[in-house]
């Protein structure tokens, strides 16, 4: 039975077990940099325009004609063909010639004249978030202004005053549209913004995993010599592994978001706080799962095929509140999923830290969870290879 090491030794040897392997090395510290570059490329394209549209007039009048070149006429939207019915239209949609359908019902002009309820139907895709949003809205709009002479010569007609007109028009509600933290509604601040966290989970876990399980597939753990894994063994390569998520999220958080322009900065020093939080949730999650497999290669598959699934379970790209119970459970666990919210708020929205009391507590309760059960698996993982060692 070798002396158990300390919490400085275990931490000097567990960062060098990342920075001496290679294959460690590339998710775990040349992955967390370069994709500070790669990642946001596709959603560079911050606001959406020219987005194909087909439309569907089933009214044929002057008015629905007006809609159609008040649609071709919005930065957003690029009337790609007029069909009848929505038969025809729906090919536009299958094939990719067009990113939505805006169908313009029969008796649309007569209806809008006489002051009769109707409306205009709008299709999109279902697959692009930012792109239905944005063609939503300006259909929307463009209806609004296609329709709005319309409505003020049926009320002149009808004998309204003028000044009565001006006076009921500013009656109405007055819609502020105030976005929390994607001030340009654009993809790159929607999207990158959300997914740090998530980037960072993935990789690092890759990273960590690969080493524990490396250590169990050859039956050595260097922190455990002779098979003794102490609490301050323990602690260090925890925190051995945790340094390297932290340097993440601050490098996330520092340089990325501040070299993409994206928004930042709210409350930097809850964020950094937090991201501590996160970091040793993420090593002891980590230990977990490499110490479970013991298998170099399965890490790396567990987490490429968990990626999507774990990224919609996080609730940004699909509201939460729509997950069957079962699911919402299973969201609960993973430690990206108060993660995401966490940073959102704090580094982009610079809420207090009151303000993420719910993701603070979940994610410490995560915490401990994992710690407890990475101790364990360890433990049991080290034993087991001290068997086998005995028996051969």
């Amino acid at each position: 039975m070798g002396e158990a090491l300390n919490l400085l030794d275990a931490f000097r040897i567990t960062t060098r077990g990342v920075f001496g392997d290679l294959g460690v090395l590339m998710p775990a510290v040349v992955g967390v940099i370069f994709y500070c570059v790669l990642y946001p490329l596709p959603y560079l394209p911050q606001t959406v325009h020219s987005i194909p549209v087909a439309v569907v007039d089933e009214d044929a009048s002057a008015l629905s004609r007006r809609l159609e070149r008040n649609l071709d006429a919005t930065q957003e939207i690029i009337v790609a063909g007029v069909t009848k019915t929505m038969a025809e239209a729906l090919p536009y949609l299958y094939d990719g010639r067009a990113g939505g359908i805006v169908t313009i019902p029969a008796n649309f002009h007569r209806d809008v004249l006489r002051g009769d309820p109707t409306g205009v139907t709008v299709m999109g895709q279902g697959g692009l978030i930012v792109l239905d949003g944005s063609l939503l809205s300006s259909a929307a709009k463009a209806t609004a202004a296609t329709v709005a002479p319309e409505l003020a010569a049926n009320a002149a007609r009808a004998g309204v005053p003028p000044v009565k007109l001006t006076h009921a028009a500013q009656q109405y509600p007055l819609f502020v549209k105030q976005p929390l933290f994607n001030i340009v509604e654009g993809y790159e601040s929607y999207v990158v913004s959300a997914s740090m966290g998530l980037i960072i989970m993935q990789l690092l876990v890759i990273g960590i995993s690969m080493v524990t399980a490396t250590w169990s597939e050859k039956g050595a753990w260097p922190v455990a010599p002779g098979g003794r894994l102490a609490a301050p063994a323990f602690a260090g390569m925890v925190l051995g592994f945790a340094a390297f998520v932290l340097f993440g999220v601050l490098f996330w958080i520092g340089f990325v978001f501040w070299y993409h322009d994206l928004p930042r900065a709210g409350n930097l020093a809850g964020a950094i706080a937090f991201g501590a939080i996160y970091s040793i949730t993420i090593a002891s999650f980590g230990i977990a799962l490499g110490s479970w497999m013991a298998e170099r290669e399965r890490a790396l598959q567990f987490v490429a095929a968990a990626s999507v699934p774990i990224l919609f379970l996080s609730g940004f790209a699909f509201p939460a509140e729509s997950f069957s119970a079962p699911v919402h459970f299973i969201s609960l666990l993973i430690p990206s999923t108060p993660g995401i919210r966490g940073f959102i708020a704090l580094n982009q929205m610079g809420a207090h830290w009151s303000e993420v009391q719910q993701q603070v507590v979940h994610l410490s309760l995560l915490a401990a969870v994992y710690l407890c059960i990475a101790w364990f698996i360890s433990r049991w993982r080290i034993s087991r290879s001290l068997q086998k060692e005995s028996l051969a």
